[in-house]
């Protein structure tokens, strides 16, 4: 918890102070005297006055600050020490004062440093710049307090302010590689930035998240996600490609690089190129997770189904999370449904009762796999993976009024 108490600056009226300024400065609350900044910031005298006024709010906001801070160390200093009890503490209220002193702290120091009719610059507010840098890490707070409250606009708000100020000119004497938290802070804001759409945000962001170790993986997954996302032509597909390769080139072994660059090239129509590739990368590795998934796509888009279960099956092996094992098995379920449905299909005339064996046991492969997916997919957010062969397995072995039948009939929305 980033809880030091911060230093007011004050903004006393003096004979001096023009009438919109002795306005402001008698506002007894940040909204008061922003109201009043707003209607009145032309009809201030100079950029002094223009400064003094930010002043007012900024002291307004660190006033909040501090008294919401100051309950914050109270309760926790007594838990500490194991008295019963705490105040009421404005959690919300702490973080948007965090955000104003940020709003009106920065014009503070606007105005502080441009030249008075003189066309000297004489700062008086120099604390400010230290104050607020000492603030930042209340913007991580109040992130992580929005994202626990599911407020998604105001966490991305707080994590890229956070990232932001990082690049503040008015914190450039700051180092800022010495900042422990901006690349674990960057790449939460670049996953925001990219939700958002906002893609020149997201890139710079992760940028910073890219040289986080411990993210660095993850990290250029996203960097890949908000590069395609801005595709609109074939000429940026195409450039797309050549920075995949060139991404591929420093690092084969990356299973996110090598799926997104075939599954680009088989979008382009190079798919004799994607085939290549997966291929040269099974002749190195032939556990490449990523390559034996998109073999076994591969496979599947020709209908050469028993090879495309063969590369799944092998995935399955390695697969790392219960979301891709629902894929797989799906994928694998799928392969032997529609299979079998070709097989089927190919029957001329009544099925005997043979035939119909030798299918079941088919759709039996296919029953296993696809239930598996279902098991997994606890909360069915990936039906579509499963939910339909299923049913068409189903229909076929225990015929259409079977009670799985009917329920699986649900799940795929078959009327």
């Amino acid at each position: 918890m980033f809880a030091a108490m911060m230093l007011l600056s004050t903004s006393a009226a003096f004979a001096g102070d023009s009438e919109p300024l002795k306005a402001i400065l008698k506002a007894q609350t940040y909204e008061e005297a922003a109201n009043l900044l707003q209607s009145s910031l032309s009809q201030l005298a100079n950029n002094a006055e223009k400064a003094k006024a930010y002043d007012k709010l900024y002291e307004l906001a660190m006033k909040k600050v501090n008294a919401e801070q100051a309950i914050q160390i109270e309760n926790e200093t007594n838990k500490q020490m194991g008295k019963e009890g705490n105040k009421s503490f404005d959690e919300d209220g702490l973080y948007k004062a965090v955000g104003q002193a940020f709003d009106a702290g920065t014009e503070v120091v606007k105005y502080d440093n441009m030249p008075n009719e003189k066309g000297k610059v004489k700062p008086r507010y120099t604390a400010v710049v230290d104050q607020l840098y000492n603030l930042r890490g209340q913007l991580i707070n109040g992130g992580v307090y929005y994202q626990g409250a599911k407020d998604d606009a105001n966490a991305y708000k707080y994590l890229a302010r956070y990232v932001d100020t990082a690049d503040e000119p008015i914190f450039a004497k700051y180092d800022k590689s010495q900042d422990q938290n901006l690349n674990e802070i960057a790449y939460f804001a670049t996953y925001y930035a990219y939700q958002n759409k906002d893609f020149s945000k997201a890139e710079k962001y992760v940028a910073y998240a890219m040289q986080n170790p411990d993210r660095a993986k993850d990290a250029q997954q996203l960097q890949l996600a908000i590069l395609g996302a801005q595709l609109k032509t074939r000429q940026d597909s195409l450039g797309y490609a050549q920075k995949l390769e060139g991404i591929y080139a420093e690092d084969s072994s990356n299973d996110a690089i090598l799926t997104t660059l075939t599954s680009t090239y088989s979008a382009l129509g190079m798919q004799d190129k994607a085939e290549k590739l997966i291929n040269e990368q099974l002749a190195k590795n032939p556990n490449s997770y990523g390559a034996l998934v998109m073999k076994g796509q591969f496979e599947s888009q020709k209908k050469n189904y028993d090879a495309a279960a063969d590369a799944l099956t092998k995935a399955l092996a390695l697969a790392k999370d219960d979301e891709s094992r629902i894929a797989i098995n799906g994928s694998i379920g799928q392969c032997w449904f529609y299979k079998a449905q070709e097989r089927v299909a190919a029957v001329k005339g009544v099925l005997s009762q043979a035939a119909r064996a030798q299918f079941n046991d088919v759709y039996n492969k296919a029953i296993s796999y696809l239930e598996a997916a279902k098991k997994l997919d606890a909360l069915k957010e990936h039906k579509n993976v499963w939910a339909y062969p299923l049913y068409g397995c189903y229909y076929f072995v225990k015929g259409a009024q079977a009670p799985e039948t009917q329920a699986a009939a649900v799940d795929a929305g078959v009327q």
